[in-house]
């Protein structure tokens, strides 16, 4: 599954850049609406009051907007009808069932759909706090079935970030016993693996914030009990759960995964870190990251198998615009080849041999979380979907890039938080809030579900 070789840790817009996203997205919803707004307005009241006489599952449409289910009462009762346009991330784990974060009044429930996406109900809306517009943080979260792992939340009071798992569906939730920060998590069946810091760090006036160790948690038990899995060769990277902190836990298999740890500002001057292991943490290995200059602001990886990975460069993002160059290794970190660029915004133009493919519009690393904006099938074949722009495709390794039929003018352009998750090469999906979520089923097609 994809999800297992681009899984990083949350990096969210900061909570005012998220709520400018919100209110652009509204915005172009609304004008779309046209005068048709007035009276949708005044039928949102009155269902209002019949909902609030008769509590009990709410069943909208699904082409309602995600204005019109953020005027709904809370709490919502569980098998509410959620539209699409609600949603802010997804995941699936078959072609048919699938679970949503999705945004309300400022908070995030937990949605479900058993038909692929095209209809989704309530399943929590009583999450744990920190998830949501309100805290900043759409939050990341992986099913394995029933077990489910919740993760990247606002830093609480006491300056825990905790991961919280589920055992029924998202009915019901219980943090787990490692952290107290969580930064990253990833599952195959019963083995999960979580990158952790291993002490509390509170921001408080006039105090910096001190960087912690990263450590690396294994469970084989859903969750259940943990062991430590940073073993010989393990570079314990200063990081601290800032919001551009940026640290990355991409998973190939059971036992061979790579660790991506890139400071950000909060830790100025500091390398892009990555490490890798092939026993399942037992020993690591260092590898030469190539993001510098004005591109080692953040980094994402991702890998189509353990030797052909894919990294991503970011630089100070400029008014809707960010420099980027794409990297490319087909030794599995050994070495790499600059493969694409973008740039422009206070960065100098490529070689002549290397021009500008990739979107300069649009935001990566670390203003992004890498697997919810980059997907790779193969080595030759990958999806980026940066924040604020198009999803674009490549089918040369990265050399060229194409927007995406179908999407270039659905308006996912439209600056609303959302992710890009395939569950193969060629079953995929992307959603956005504000408006909407797509499918694929053969990789290159594209169609809106819920309409």
């Amino acid at each position: 599954m994809f999800e297992h070789l681009d899984d990083p840790a949350d990096v969210s817009p900061e909570p005012e850049a998220l709520a400018r996203v919100m209110r652009r997205a509204t915005a172009i919803r609304r004008r779309r609406m046209g005068a048709a707004a007035a009276a949708c307005v005044v039928l949102i009241g009155g269902a209002t009051g019949f909902l609030v006489a008769r509590p009990g599952p709410v069943h909208l449409s699904t082409t309602e907007t995600a204005f019109q289910f953020n005027s709904l009462p809370s709490p919502l009762p569980v098998g509410t009808s959620v539209p699409t346009t609600a949603l802010v991330n997804v995941v699936f784990s078959t072609a048919a069932d699938g679970f949503g974060l999705a945004a309300h009044q400022g908070k995030a429930v937990l949605a479900a759909t058993t038909d692929g996406g095209n209809s989704w109900q309530v399943k929590d809306p009583t999450l744990p706090s920190g998830y949501g517009q309100n805290a900043g943080y759409p939050g990341q979260f992986e099913f394995i079935g029933s077990t489910g792992y919740l993760w990247g939340g606002a830093t609480e009071a006491d300056g825990y970030q905790p991961l919280w798992i589920t055992s029924d569906n998202g009915a019901s939730w219980h943090a787990a016993s490692i952290g107290p920060v969580v930064h990253d998590v990833s599952a195959i069946g019963a083995n999960v693996w979580a990158l952790t810091s291993d002490c509390v760090v509170k921001a408080e006036a006039g105090n910096p914030i001190a960087p912690c160790a990263l450590v690396v948690e294994e469970s084989d038990n859903n969750g259940a009990t943990w062991i430590n899995a940073s073993g010989g060769g393990f570079v314990q990277f200063p990081v601290a759960p800032t919001i551009d902190e940026h640290a990355e836990l991409a998973r190939i298999t059971q036992s061979r995964a790579y660790v991506l740890a890139a400071p950000g500002s909060s830790q100025p001057g500091q390398d892009i870190g990555l490490i890798y292991t092939a026993d399942a943490g037992v020993t690591w290995q260092t590898r030469p990251v190539p993001c510098a200059g004005a591109f080692d602001l953040g980094a994402e990886i991702a890998a189509s198998s353990t030797d052909d990975l894919w990294l991503l460069c970011g630089s100070q993002p400029d008014s809707d615009l960010q420099s980027k160059e794409l990297f490319r290794s087909s030794d599995g970190g050994l070495s790499w080849t600059l493969t694409a660029s973008a740039t422009g915004a206070a960065t100098p133009p490529p070689a002549v041999t290397q021009p500008n493919s990739l979107p300069l519009d649009g935001y990566i690393a670390p203003l992004t979380v890498g697997h919810k904006n980059l997907a790779v099938a193969s080595s030759t074949t990958a999806w980026l979907y940066p924040f604020r722009v198009a999803m674009v495709k490549t089918e040369t390794g990265g050399r060229t890039w194409t927007t995406v039929s179908g999407l270039d003018t659905a308006g996912f352009s439209s600056g609303g938080t959302g992710n890009v998750t395939f569950i193969s090469a060629s079953q995929g999906w992307i959603c956005s809030y504000g408006v909407g979520l797509w499918h694929t089923s053969d990789g290159v097609h594209w169609f809106p579900l819920g309409t």
